[in-house]
């Protein structure tokens, strides 16, 4: 149930990183609030670029998390599945650390509790 749960977190959390991930392609002025303030405005076409994969990083792990709740088919075996939501929760780990480590204060606040809560609630599906 707490697993269910924090699957279904990592759902919503996930999809609206990737739609900030979309904004960002599209030309949003959020500089200030992702990849450490490169530009205050719209972001060069290099960090649109990372965005865009991003994005599709992003969707697909809210696809996993959606498969653990029982909304899509699941693609791996048990095995698989386990060894792939230990790689989510490192990849989590790896979010929060650079979220939280960042100089930029706007991105921290936004982001940083987000991202440990992102992360507690992956090692919470890989238990």
């Amino acid at each position: 149930m707490l697993a269910d749960f924090a699957s279904g977190f990592l759902v919503f959390s996930t999809l609206a990183v990737a739609l900030l991930q979309l904004a960002i392609v599209l030309g949003a002025p959020v500089g200030d609030y992702a990849f450490g303030s490169v530009s205050k405005e719209k972001l060069p076409a290099k960090y649109r670029s990372l965005s865009f994969a991003l994005m599709l990083v992003f969707l697909a792990v809210a696809g996993h998390y959606l498969a653990q709740i029982g909304l899509f088919s699941p693609l791996l075996d048990e095995a698989g599945n386990a060894i792939a939501n230990w790689g989510f929760a490192g990849f989590f780990a790896l979010t929060a650390v650079l979220s939280n480590l960042s100089k930029n204060e706007k991105q921290k606040r936004v982001f940083g509790s987000l991202t440990i809560a992102m992360l507690l609630s992956a090692i919470l599906v890989a238990l």
